[in-house]
């Protein structure tokens, strides 16, 4: 079977150590991948994979410019991907609005079977529109998510569904390597990182943190993340002003790939306060840098973190409860639980397994 993988973000925000898990997941099938993306993507040698850059230098662009990137870049890899002899398109979508629409419309005049991985099944930006959502189901033969939860709340809309799978998402093992289990020592470091979203919560870590460092001292918390639909000086006058200057070290920015191990190696615990998720891409990163998390006690986390076992969970939007938490930290919790996470993250997650059940779901379309 032959493929075409079509992902306009990759490089761009951190989409293609994802998009190379499932192209090499794929390649070690047997399957044939060609991988259709942005110049910011960098090339990486994997079996029956091959890059294609069709979407040229989308990021650079602005307005106007940036949609005929786009546009032009999903049609070259849909003319290429036909000429190539594939037999399925897989697009990556993080909200099935107007823009997505566009593209399925498409993607209908070529043969090829389309299958979707609906990573967020509602946009956390704007309102789901119910006819958008409802004319992509007409275009769509396959939906993948990754959690029952999303199966779920995808469910719940009540539209007129192609096939749908879920398909856990895969470690970041090709990718990081797992760094030695923190030190027992007294001071603890903290890790918030990722695209820092409102939805993400780190307004509930910093009311937390204030709670903790009047009990201990002994916390520090690294921020590092670019914000999205917001800007840093939000977060930096929260931090002022809850005088938490000498507790947080902030990055507001993007994080450039060679800068993260550094942070990861740094950390004794990852937090995860986020107030809505549906799955989450900085939890097996962190899983997969060896490093344990707590993380707030949504449904899509509590179907991976057993509480004390493989990480920690607490409430969800309430700062009493994660700075008990957080207090509660100490080295025998963190070197069990972070023990239990490396086994879960090397074998429920590995890619080839992840690309097996997706190439089942592909044969039944």
């Amino acid at each position: 079977m032959k493929i075409s993988l079509i992902d306009p973000v990759g490089g761009h925000g951190g989409m293609d150590y994802y998009d190379y898990g499932l192209a090499q997941g794929l390649g070690g099938n047997d399957v044939l991948v060609d991988y259709f993306t942005c110049n910011n993507t960098i090339h990486r040698d994997f079996k029956n994979v091959s890059l294609f850059r069709t979407f040229g230098n989308i990021w650079c662009a602005k307005g106007l410019r940036r949609g005929y990137f786009f546009f032009r870049g999903y049609i070259k890899a849909f003319q290429n991907s036909r000429k190539n002899g594939s037999h399925v398109f897989h697009l990556h979508f993080f909200n099935l609005g107007l823009l997505n629409l566009s593209v399925l419309m498409i993607a209908f005049f070529f043969k090829q079977r389309k299958v979707v991985t609906l990573h967020d099944v509602n946009s956390f930006h704007v309102s789901s529109n119910r006819l958008i959502e409802r004319l992509s189901m007409f275009f769509i033969d396959g939906i993948i998510v990754h959690n029952l939860a999303s199966r779920t709340a995808l469910v719940k809309k009540k539209l007129s569904l192609p096939k749908l799978e879920v398909i856990p998402h895969g470690n970041y093992l090709h990718f990081v390597s797992m760094l030695p289990i923190p030190k027992n020592k007294e001071k603890m470091n903290l890790l918030f990182f990722g695209q820092i979203k409102e939805v993400k919560g780190l307004d509930i870590l910093l009311k937390a943190l204030v709670i903790v460092v009047k009990k201990n001292a002994n916390f520090k918390l690294t921020i590092a993340g670019r914000p999205w639909k917001t800007d840093g000086d939000h977060y930096e006058k929260m931090v002022m002003d809850l005088g938490l200057d000498n507790y947080v070290e902030r990055h507001f920015r993007f994080i450039q790939d060679n800068e993260v191990a550094d942070l990861y190696k740094k950390a004794d615990v990852v937090i995860l306060p986020y107030k809505r998720i549906y799955q989450s891409g900085v939890l097996l990163l962190t899983w997969s840098y060896g490093r344990t998390v707590i993380a707030s006690n949504l449904d899509p986390f509590t179907e991976l973190i057993t509480n004390f076992e493989n990480g920690f969970l607490f409430e969800s939007e309430n700062p009493d409860n994660l700075a008990s938490s957080i207090l509660k930290l100490n080295h025998k919790d963190i070197l069990r639980t972070t023990l239990n996470s490396r086994k879960l993250i090397k074998n429920k997650f590995d890619w080839t397994k992840i690309g097996q059940q997706t190439l089942n779901f592909y044969r039944t379309l």
